[in-house]
């Protein structure tokens, strides 16, 4: 017997019967090869014409002196040859990617540039017992494919001193160590660098952030400068504003972020040969209404999908999909746009989602937003696990369990089939329900957001990682030096 199957390929009826995997997820392309030859010339033909304003009078000074980079009223014209030897060392020296898993968690990684925290219904800032709360709630929330160390700064610490409390506080109670991402001056730089060698990490590590359009500026500059005999890394982004700081067209606002971003590493890399160079083009759309960036929002998830495309381009492989949103509380705003991002992102093929837990952007950090979101992963990662033959249920048992199930009169939850793959076929939310009307009525009207504050709340309470004590010593004695002199 011969049976044509739904996609053409003749079926026998003695061909072996395997499970079937269908996976929803693949790793779709938004950009053709020739949309992204072409952002790329336009790019390079932009720093040759336009080129780069250096605000940095020592960089752009020693710059102007190098073959290829000529200082033109008051900008820094880049020669296409120095740009394409950027492009060729970056594809050079991008490791490689990892391996895919379909069965492998989905992660989450956190953010630590909060300065409000969710309290109830309203925001305030956050305090050292709040830093210290989201370490232990990202420590326990690891098992869920959390990851990170504290989501912000103390803000009832004196400025100066909040980049080493919140150093201090990661490297106390999360395992991933003392650590922060934003350093934004030369003293602060120095504190943590020292503080890096005592937990026995050396090097530096930098992010350029550029206004545009196409500058190369700011306090990182100095830093880098500073430091350019140690610098290990430096990734150079800029953020144009669709409509405002840049075009009003994704490809066109694409483009102007890659020309800046090239320019501004060829710039360093020519500065800093040994470090690591990497670009990160991120345009973001404006509310043209207000000024103000938007993100969430349908026209925000086409340029953020935009950037794995733009990323494999230069060399890199990118598997971070971004979960940003303009609310600035948990809940239907917040978990639509949070929701459609880790959707959207598998569906593509991204395996990692950032930043769990926070809202305004990144401006406000919500524990129970982060328990939702570890929700939202496994339900994402469910989906896009796809369909698939359950032990005991393949086409050659079939017959025998539906016979069964008609016998003992039509219920199938007692077969052993049913037992065994009730698990692995569905996925089970920690904090969101599934009742009916009269089930939501029982429980009392259980509220989402309420659930996971307190979900939160008990894992804080039950958090016990200690760190080594004698280390605590020697960077508590760090900064009480430094404090000394602030």
């Amino acid at each position: 017997m011969v049976v044509v199957s739904a996609i053409g390929r003749p079926y026998h009826a003695d061909m072996p019967l395997t499970p079937v995997r269908q996976p929803l997820h693949r790793s779709g392309q938004v950009l053709t090869p020739a949309v992204l030859d072409g952002m790329h010339g336009a790019a390079v033909a932009m720093l040759g014409a336009t080129g780069i304003r250096i605000e940095h009078e020592a960089l752009r000074a020693e710059i102007a002196r190098r073959e290829g980079f000529t200082a033109r009223d008051g900008r820094i014209l880049v020669r296409a040859d120095r740009v394409e030897a950027l492009v060729a060392h970056m594809r050079a020296t991008a490791p490689p990617g990892p391996t895919r898993d379909p069965d492998a968690l989905l992660t989450l990684g956190t953010d630590d540039r909060a300065s409000w925290i969710v309290a109830g219904e309203t925001l305030r800032p956050m305090t050292r017992a709040d830093v210290i709360a989201s370490a232990k709630l990202i420590t326990a929330l690891a098992p869920r494919g959390v990851s990170g160390r504290t989501a912000g700064m103390p803000m009832d610490v004196p400025e100066a001193l909040r980049p080493f409390e919140q150093y201090l506080i990661a490297a106390e109670y999360s395992p991933a160590g003392g650590g922060l991402q934003d350093i934004l001056n030369v003293r602060t730089a120095e504190v943590i660098m020292e503080l890096n060698r005592a937990a026995g990490r050396t090097g530096l590590g930098l992010t350029v952030w550029s206004p545009s359009p196409m500058q190369l500026a700011g306090t990182e500059l100095d830093i880098l400068w500073r430091f350019r005999e140690e610098v290990q890394d430096i990734y150079v982004g800029t953020m144009p504003s669709m409509g405002m700081s840049g075009p009003c067209d994704p490809l066109a606002v694409f483009t102007l972020s890659v020309a800046e971003c090239l320019g501004g590493a060829a710039i360093l890399h020519e500065i800093v040969p040994r470090a690591d160079i990497r670009v990160g083009p991120h345009p973001e759309p404006a509310d043209l209404a207000s000024g103000v960036m938007v993100f969430g929002t349908p026209e925000w998830e086409v340029l953020d999908l935009m950037h794995r495309d733009v990323h494999a381009y230069y060399g890199r492989r990118e598997d971070r999909k971004l979960l940003h949103t303009t609310a600035s509380l948990p809940g239907f705003q917040a978990a639509a746009d949070h929701a459609g991002s880790f959707m959207l992102g598998a569906l593509h093929g991204y395996t990692d989602f950032a930043p769990g837990g926070m809202l305004a952007l990144d401006e406000v950090w919500s524990p129970a937003m982060l328990v939702l979101d570890a929700d939202l992963l496994a339900h994402t990662r469910r989906a896009v696990r796809g369909a698939w033959s359950g032990a005991g249920l393949d086409f050659a048992a079939l017959p025998g369990v539906v016979a069964e199930a008609v016998a003992n009169g039509g219920v199938f939850a007692d077969l052993d089939s049913t037992v065994e793959n009730m698990r692995d076929q569905y996925h089970r939310p920690r904090v969101m329900r599934r009742l009916n009307r009269a089930q939501w009525e029982r429980a009392g009207r259980p509220d989402e957001v309420r659930e996971a504050q307190a979900e939160a709340d008990r894992l804080v309470a039950s958090a016990d990682y200690e760190a080594p004590a004698a280390l605590l010593r020697d960077l508590r004695a760090i900064v009480t030096r430094a404090t000394a002199t602030l």
